[in-house]
């Protein structure tokens, strides 16, 4: 009597779980969605076998096109890095060109200073020689 009792509530537990005694044996909804899985599982390998046949010329087409753009890819990488390599190096050589016209024109413009700086004293000493004499 007290076998039937503990198997009373254990079916009682096992229900709230969400799984049912089946023979002594207890199955929950885990268990259930595991076997399902793994039928559902057996039956795609089953069907892919027979489906491999119609599918692999697709397949090795794809895995074609695949390689074609990898190579399309590659190709078009080099040109731009060769088109950005040959902008960076005429932007450099143009910037050079700028400093060096700069340095020049900064040169120039001390020439020149020095220059007016040379009239300017001359004129002073013309100035100053004829004040005393």
């Amino acid at each position: 009597m007290e076998e039937k009792v503990e198997e009373r509530v254990g079916n009682k537990n096992a229900e709230n779980e969400g799984g049912r005694y089946m023979g002594g044996h207890f199955i929950g909804k885990q268990s259930l969605w595991l076997m399902a899985g793994g039928a559902l599982g057996a039956l795609a390998v089953i069907g892919f076998g027979k489906l491999s046949k119609k599918v692999r010329p697709a397949a090795v087409g794809v895995a074609k096109e695949g390689f074609t753009f990898k190579e399309w890819l590659i190709a078009n990488y080099e040109k731009v890095k060769e088109d950005i390599d040959d902008i960076v190096a005429e932007a450099k050589h143009a910037h050079l060109k700028d400093v060096e016209k700069t340095a020049e024109t900064v040169k120039k413009e001390e020439e020149l200073l020095r220059r007016v700086e040379e009239k300017v004293e001359q004129i002073l000493r013309q100035r100053s020689k004829k004040e005393e004499g």
